[in-house]
């Protein structure tokens, strides 16, 4: 049973600069959502997709921001019904403090640290079900990046953890990790959804009003993984370094702390 892990993100991994109200700079928050499907459900879901992208005859998109609100909603009620798992790791860079001077202010090594937090996730997750090394991929959205180095840092992590809950990552080859552009993948699209989904739970600005949207999350929560109660906090969703530290507004608080998902019957 092999599981692929697909990867993307949501706001800008750069952390020189953040911008406010005062000044322009890079996202506020940075988050990566993963989707993890077994072969048939990636077959399945990149049917679903293509369904979606004929009922709003929009073929083609980069993002989930070049979707209406409308054409959200669709794709995230449609994406609640896969049978796959989401996931998704959240970082408020105002509160990055010491760690920021500790990597230099380098927006890699920021990405590649969040990266390994989903990971360690993904891996926790997956090896409840007895899925071992060989059966874990990895797709990543091909970004500027220095990936030589991104494999060297997981792979000292898999390898040699510091932290207890790095060594999840026994179950991740640093070289099943691929990195596509988008339209050669579609279920990249689907985990672009996932961040995006997330991201808007925190994201506010002059043109929303300063009010975040939580509607798309609300629709695909159901799929996350989850605990054995159901509970998607600190398993599906890793808030950096915890949910006070996102500084979100009280409703989304409440949303994250009490979110349950379906819970699997045997896998996923």
């Amino acid at each position: 049973m092999t599981f692929t892990v697909f990867i993307d993100e949501s706001g800008e991994a750069g952390i020189v600069k953040v911008r406010n109200e005062a000044q322009p700079g890079a996202s506020q928050y940075f988050v990566l959502g993963a989707m993890v499907a077994q072969n048939a459900a990636q077959v399945h879901a990149r049917k679903v997709l293509n369904q979606v992208k004929d009922t709003i005859s929009k073929k083609k998109w980069r993002h989930a921001t070049d979707l209406d609100h409308s054409a959200k909603v669709l794709l995230a009620r449609e994406m609640s019904r896969l049978h796959v798992r989401y996931f998704a790791v959240i970082s408020n860079k105002f509160t990055l403090a010491e760690y920021k001077d500790f990597i230099g202010s380098d927006p890699q090594k920021f990405y590649n640290k969040c990266l390994s937090y989903l990971l360690e996730r993904v891996c926790l997750y997956l090896s409840q079900f007895g899925v071992t090394e060989a059966e874990v991929n990895v797709v990543l959205e091909e970004r500027n990046h220095n990936y030589d180095t991104m494999l060297r840092y997981l792979g000292k992590l898999r390898d040699k953890p510091i932290y207890e809950q790095s060594k999840s990552l026994k179950l991740l080859n640093p070289f099943s990790i691929v990195a596509k552009k988008k339209g050669e993948e579609d279920c990249l699209e689907m985990a672009d959804f996932v961040a995006h989904a997330v991201y808007q739970c925190a994201n506010k600005t002059p043109a929303n009003y300063y009010i975040p949207e939580p509607r798309y999350f609300r629709e695909i929560s159901r799929r996350f993984a989850g605990d054995s109660s159901g509970k998607v906090l600190g398993v599906g969703l890793k808030c950096i370094h915890d949910l006070p530290s996102l500084e979100l507004d009280d409703d989304i608080v409440s949303l994250f702390r009490e979110t349950r998902v379906q819970l699997p019957n045997k896998q996923l």
